[in-house]
């Protein structure tokens, strides 16, 4: 297996010549219709409120692109930062119309029980948003960085989700919290778009984030901390070993390259997803473990898997084939190679810091015992009892009470991670651990 060849970059908090604006809050939420968007309701005080858009409106082009699509849209106001101006196109009770406004900025989080610090870290060309919440008025603080799943979701919409969740508990429980957009996510100033970019450059934005993070006034430099959900779980060793923090807690990761671990989660999720019979499951493993092979050990292309006529549908459905187009699940295609590459217990061996690795009972996202038992057992192999693992029971992927694979995937798909089941228990766990270190 090839090894692969992370660099070491260093980065500080620096301050910019002239700061660029904030993005703005553009406010519409709209159905797609035909060759346009049809606006169902505007957010008070947002752009669109600015621009006097109302329901029932059929917008067609936004500064001067022709809107077809919601996706049209998406990438037309992706990068609006506050004070641009705005010129919308669009038809009201048959009449065609325009409007013109400047674009409003999105408010700063407020907190009544944490100071919440905005702040520009230099990364490669540009800049990385990091914001950092802290106990209102506390110093001397340990400090944790969160580092999250490979998603490209931007840190400012983490205070609405389970992420939003465990880290008012670790506030409420004393500690600062660090958080960093990924590449082109958020505030991020000239950046490359996280969907472009690989997990090298994700793994050089969270080392960014810690030595900001070391930074900070108010924190206690030697208690700093790095959480790591999902592949965030794989990221934070190779952050760690760089700084040697007082401690790692991982959730819901992998050990096992890639490919290995796929194949395993493909054993659980067709069936319990998809509905597949076992049988049916196993004629498709037969086929993917080959695709996979050649992908991820083989370093071919898609391009030259999609030319094997027995792969080619796989090659679409399962590796997100689109010709000209770079994207597979959500990332660009280069950053699954590079998992596959990583050697993981060479990884963990290197930190030496005492390691909480968490397992969710009703995770059938990272279903398998074998990858938090082996980490435990690779940081203990050369560093005795500084790994311990804990198995919490009625927890999902997502953080989640759900008793089983089947109540957490029925759970999922009725989104009912915004009505209050989050586990308390995953906070009550590591906020033990924390102390106890």
């Amino acid at each position: 297996m090839k090894k692969m060849l992370i660099p070491l970059l260093c980065f500080s908090l620096t301050i910019l010549a002239q700061t660029p604006p904030r993005k703005a809050i553009m406010g519409l939420l709209a159905k797609p219709g035909t060759n346009g968007i049809l606006v169902d309701s505007i957010v008070a005080y947002s752009s669109f409120d600015e621009l006097k858009l109302k329901k029932g409106d059929f917008i067609s082009e936004f500064n001067g692109s022709k809107i077809t699509s919601m996706s049209d849209y998406g990438k037309a106001v992706a990068n609006i930062r506050a004070g641009e101006r705005l010129t919308v196109q669009f038809t009201r009770d048959g009449k065609n119309m325009s409007a013109s406004a400047d674009a409003v900025m999105r408010p700063y989080e407020q907190s009544a029980i944490a100071d919440v610090q905005y702040d520009w870290v230099k990364f490669r060309n540009g800049y990385l948003r990091a914001i950092t919440r802290k106990p209102k008025g506390k110093t001397n603080c340990s400090a944790i960085l969160l580092i999250p799943g490979y998603g490209c979701g931007s840190i400012e919409n983490y205070m609405a989700s389970y992420n939003g969740k465990l880290l008012t508990e670790w506030l409420k429980a004393g500690y600062a919290v660090v958080t960093i957009e990924k590449s082109g996510l958020g505030d991020s100033y000239n950046c490359v778009p996280c969907t472009e970019v690989d997990l090298v450059t994700d793994i050089e934005s969270f080392d960014a984030g810690y030595n900001y993070m070391e930074q900070l006034p108010f924190v206690d430099r030697n208690n700093l901390y790095i959480w790591g959900h999902s592949m965030g779980g794989v990221i934070a060793p190779e952050v760690a070993k760089r700084h040697q923090p007082k401690g790692i807690m991982v959730f819901g990761t992998t050990f096992r390259p890639w490919a290995e671990f796929l194949l395993e989660m493909h054993r659980v999720q067709k069936p319990l997803l998809e509905k597949q019979t076992y049988l049916q499951t196993e004629d498709f493993m037969r086929k993917i473990q080959k695709i996979y092979y050649e992908f991820f050990v083989l370093r071919k292309t898609r391009e030259e898997l999609l030319k094997n006529p027995g792969y080619k549908d796989l090659v679409i459905s399962e590796l997100g084939y689109k010709e000209g187009s770079n994207d597979m699940w959500g990332r660009h295609w280069a950053f699954w190679p590079q998992i596959d590459s990583l050697n993981l217990a060479q990884s963990w061996q290197a930190v030496k810091c005492p390691v909480l690795v968490l397992h969710g009972a009703a995770d059938y996202e990272s279903c398998s015992m074998v990858e938090p038992e082996l980490i435990k057992a690779t940081v203990n192999e050369v560093h005795p009892g500084n790994a311990t693992m804990l198995v919490v029971p009625e927890l999902d992927h997502f953080m989640m009470k759900s008793k089983n694979w089947e109540e957490a995937r029925d759970n999922f798909k009725a989104q009912q991670y915004t009505k209050g089941n989050f586990n308390y228990r995953i906070a009550e766990e590591t906020i033990k651990w924390l102390r106890s270190h």
